[in-house]
């Protein structure tokens, strides 16, 4: 164990924000996190660009930003010049893990839950990734047997721990009012189960560094904004809208009793980190980017293809792109979570787009037109705020596969790649989206009481954990710690120690499949199954 702290423990809220936590505690629905907050140190942490969950997270427990690890979105190119998307994977991470970089100081580690952890890294400690099916997730799972161990515990489902597609189905927008109620309690349900594993963990594995994303705060808050963002409850409820939101408080109430467990369960000598990989703020228009350049010239579906055929619109972004007239396309978004536009370059043989010599000055004048021309036609505002090149929002070796435009709306939203009408629309509803405005808040007997941080960074977190655990910080980390973070006494006696750059990974892949297991055809199943899960969650179209 390290010197002045028996462990850390890093508590993920996937999507936490402090507009919805900050209601949930004056409101008495989260007591435990209110005195946590008082008594610790708290601020906003940023997220990455586009603030989004799987380069989130990765971020986090690297150090590292996107361009550098090589997870940019749920898909992503595996090659620079290809047009088609892969789910992505631990196999795309090209960054140790703060996993890994613990195990290196002879210190044990735990992960649960976290998006790009599958197949598991052979680490010191156990690893139960997040976004894995049932059928998969003993394989995608370490060490073997842990599966096998948690049936130990009392009342513990673990297929409620994997994906239900069928019930996820019913997070898409405009999700009937009769299916809330069982929508609500699975969240609630697969919280609970997390919840558990990970005490039993901490009890019969505990590890110097454990980790875990409770992801139900996102889910709800995609759905159930207007619920929960008190600029949108109305003022007068109906008894399904007040059933809906009390449903809500359940869920955070019983979050708020998952912390205050986990924290006992931690010891009086532990750190106690809180995070999120993003923030949320209310989305109420739809921006259907690849209409848009289509209007520009710049896009052509192929001939013959019904502008609202399912061909185009509901099987996933590879057969969108199908439905490309890549001869006479030189943009083109493919999906909607990246709020990316790729440049078509031309190149290989059959492959037209701009000529490669033309690419920088075609790519100014669609920065220029997307600010000047993308506009709401009633007002003439723009729906753009923020564009950002591939150079600057992903630098880095990695930097290739990712857009070479990045988005920011006017409405905090995802852009859509489907065919439209006209390429500006409103919701039908208010709808929660992802903001860059993360939650931070840390607790333990070396951080300073009731201090209100500066804006953090995402990648400020993985040096924070190294130092709470006396561990140099590998000089390749991007981020730093916050030093008034500390008590001013502890940082003299323990000052930030810099040492050895993080090493190249070679995780050492499962062993212990089957040769069916490790078959093409699996793989295929089970990214054709998570296809499902990210378009029933509306990342993909």
């Amino acid at each position: 164990m390290n010197s002045f702290g028996k462990n850390t423990v890093l508590i993920g809220l996937d999507g936490g924000s402090f507009t919805i936590l900050d209601r949930m505690m004056d409101n008495g629905t989260m007591p435990y996190l209110k005195s946590m907050v008082e008594s610790s140190a708290r601020g906003e942490l940023l997220s990455v660009i586009p603030p989004l969950t799987p380069p989130g997270w990765t971020s986090m427990i690297t150090g590292r930003s996107p361009g550098y690890h090589g997870i940019t979105n749920f898909m992503q190119r595996r090659e620079p010049d290809s047009q088609l998307l892969n789910m992505i994977s631990s196999r795309d991470l090209a960054c140790e893990t703060l996993y890994s970089i613990v195990n290196h100081h002879g210190k044990r580690a735990g992960s649960l839950n976290f998006p790009a952890m599958s197949p598991a890294p052979q680490i010191d400690g156990y690893v139960l990734p997040g976004w894995v099916s049932w059928r998969w997730l003993r394989r995608n799972s370490h060490p073997k047997g842990l599966l096998d161990r948690l049936k130990q515990i009392p009342e513990l489902d673990l297929k409620t721990l994997a994906v239900k597609f069928e019930e996820e189905g019913k997070a898409v927008v405009g999700c009937e009012q009769g299916e809330y109620d069982e929508w609500i309690r699975l969240h609630i349900r697969r919280e609970d189960q997390w919840f558990r594993v990970l005490t039993y963990l901490m009890k019969t594995d505990p590890c110097d560094l454990t980790t875990v994303v409770f992801d139900g705060v996102d889910r709800l808050q995609h759905l159930c904004w207007r619920f929960l963002d008190p600029a949108y409850i109305p003022e007068t409820l109906s008894s399904w809208e007040q059933h809906v939101l009390d449903l809500c408080h359940e869920y955070y109430r019983n979050l708020d009793r998952f912390i205050s467990e986990i924290v006992a369960l931690a010891g009086s000598e532990a750190t106690i980190l809180i995070a999120s990989d993003h923030g949320f703020a209310d989305s109420v228009e739809i921006l259907y980017i690849n209409t848009w350049l289509e209007q520009e010239g710049l896009l052509r579906w192929k001939s013959g293809v019904d502008r609202t055929d399912e061909y185009i619109n509901d099987s996933g972004p590879n057969m969108t792109l199908n439905a490309i007239d890549w001869e006479h396309t030189k943009a083109y978004a493919s999906t909607l979570s990246s709020n990316g536009i790729f440049i078509q370059v031309a190149g290989k043989p059959g492959l037209n787009g701009v000529p490669p010599e033309e690419y920088e000055d075609f790519r100014q004048k669609l920065i220029a037109a997307l600010r000047e021309r993308c506009v709401d036609p009633a007002t003439g505002e723009p729906l753009i705020t923020n564009i950002w090149t591939r150079e600057v929002a992903f630098e880095g070796p990695r930097m290739p596969l990712a857009p070479d435009l990045t988005l920011a709306l006017r409405d905090s939203g995802f852009i859509s790649i489907r065919a439209a009408d006209t390429y500006l629309q409103p919701r039908e509803t208010v709808f929660g989206t992802h903001a860059p405005e993360g939650i931070f808040i840390a607790m333990g007997p070396e951080i300073q009481q009731g201090v209100s941080l500066p804006k953090l960074s995402i990648l400020d977190v993985a040096p924070t954990i190294l130092h709470s655990l006396d561990l140099p910080i590998p000089e390749d980390l991007e981020g730093k710690v916050p030093e008034d973070l500390f008590e001013p006494a502890f940082m003299r006696s323990h000052p930030v120690r810099y040492g050895e750059p993080t090493r190249p990974v070679s995780y050492a892949w499962s062993t212990h499949l089957s040769p069916e297991e490790q078959s093409p055809a699996s793989e295929a199943d089970d990214e054709e199954e998570v296809m499902i899960r990210l378009r029933a969650l509306g990342y993909i179209e």
